[in-house]
């Protein structure tokens, strides 16, 4: 669950970033544990030129014409694992380039899709925070975590479609509200949270997350989750009823998360077939990217999956694991910000139904939610469409 753009542009992203000093401390309102910054470094400055030939050079529409150069910050900041654990984990930063002292900014916090090798993260390549870059360049703070278990978070797994990754990103908003005040730059109270993919998933588990837990320290203003399988059961059940999927990688990813997380301490043969239940360890040991898993792995259904696994998932066993999916889902809650849903319906990745059913749940509940459909719209071909309509909507508001 992931989205592309041009690889030469990162490439030459690189050499035009210009690094400018050393690492600094926050200002510490958070002096110990989650939230806390351990380090700040600025990766220099983006035009505003290049962002607006980047978009001009790779025909890319997301709503937004760049006004100021972006600043660049990696920030690396403390959190805990699902055990309560420490842990350190990062992700990046952008300012406008202005006059920031008379300018109270709204926090644009941008979530990623599905990346399994951890160093293609914003923190590292900053480009791949994509739209909170563009954010940033016509007046909100943007952030991009890596989460958990990605960028220099490599002591723990990633907690992939689970919904423990939101406390990751509640740890860089606090991290964030600390850099800000560190470096005299004035936050209002306005949150927007956004993502595809996987990123529109934990969209909506840090939305929850924060109205149901953290509502003393954020308010959401409102959230715009895209293309995300926020009904797990439903999600699940589409992919094992077909003949083929294209994205094996998704599966081997979430079976290793759930493994780990839960301490079911399974066998990877217990879920897939030789030769690729043998891999799963090898492939996603976080440095290889998920087009390379995909191709160690089998797309024909029957092929992939332990013929056990098959039967007892689509009858009544798997009990844990329908169990961790129901947990796991987030399309059904009561919601105070508002949430405008952006999916296309030929999805190949992520079953738009994902979409429809969180849309009939959360309006029964009351919720202000719509749903945006794309016609026709692929995984792919739904990104930037999604992007400029959350980003539009966001301006509304702001």
């Amino acid at each position: 669950m992931k989205y592309y753009f041009k690889q030469f542009t990162l490439l030459l992203f690189l050499f035009l970033l210009a690094c400018e000093g050393t690492k600094t401390n926050d200002c510490a309102t958070t002096d110990e544990g989650r939230g806390h910054v351990v380090s700040v470094l600025p990766f220099g400055k983006i035009s505003a030129n290049f962002l607006t030939d980047f978009l001009n050079d790779n025909n890319i529409d997301i709503g937004i014409i760049p006004v100021s150069d972006v600043k660049v910050y990696s920030i690396v900041y403390e959190t805990v694992d699902w055990n309560g654990d420490p842990r350190q984990a990062s992700g990046a930063i952008y300012v406008p380039d202005e006059d920031n002292s008379d300018t109270e900014y709204s926090l644009y916090s941008s979530h990623h899709g599905t990346e399994t090798k951890r160093t293609n993260v914003a923190s590292i390549t900053p480009l791949r925070g994509f739209d909170a870059v563009f954010a940033a360049s016509i007046g909100y703070i943007g952030i991009s975590p890596d989460f958990l278990g990605m960028g220099i978070s490599t002591d723990v797994f990633h907690p992939y479609i689970h919904k423990f990754v939101a406390e990751g990103v509640v740890d860089m908003l606090r991290a964030t509200k600390n850099f800000a005040c560190g470096n005299d730059i004035q936050l209002n109270d306005q949150l927007f949270l956004t993502g595809y993919s996987e990123g529109g998933y934990v969209t909506m588990a840090t939305h929850k997350l924060i109205e149901g837990s953290y509502s003393e320290e954020f308010t959401v203003t409102g959230s715009a989750p895209m293309a995300g399988p926020y009904d797990l059961i439903t999600q699940a059940n589409w992919i094992l009823a077909k003949e083929s999927f294209p994205y094996p990688s998704y599966a081997g990813y979430n079976g290793k998360s759930y493994n780990t997380i839960y301490g079911w301490n399974r066998a990877y043969s217990e879920l897939f077939k030789s030769p690729y239940a043998e891999r799963i360890p090898e492939l996603f040991d976080g440095t290889k990217s998920t087009g390379e898993i995909n191709d160690q792995l089998e797309q024909v259904t029957a092929d992939f999956y332990n013929s056990k696994f098959l039967s007892d998932y689509l009858g009544d066993g798997e009990l844990d694991l329908k169990n961790a999916y129901r947990e796991n889902s987030n399309h059904d809650w009561t919601p105070i910000a508002p949430i405008r849903m952006f999916h296309g319906n030929a999805d190949e990745a992520v079953n738009y139904q994902c979409a429809v059913i969180a849309l009939e749940k959360i309006k029964a509940n009351g919720g202000d939610i719509k749903l945006t459909t794309i016609p026709n719209g692929t995984h792919g071909s739904s990104v930037f469409i999604s992007y400029a309509g959350a980003i539009t909507w966001f301006n509304t508001l702001k």
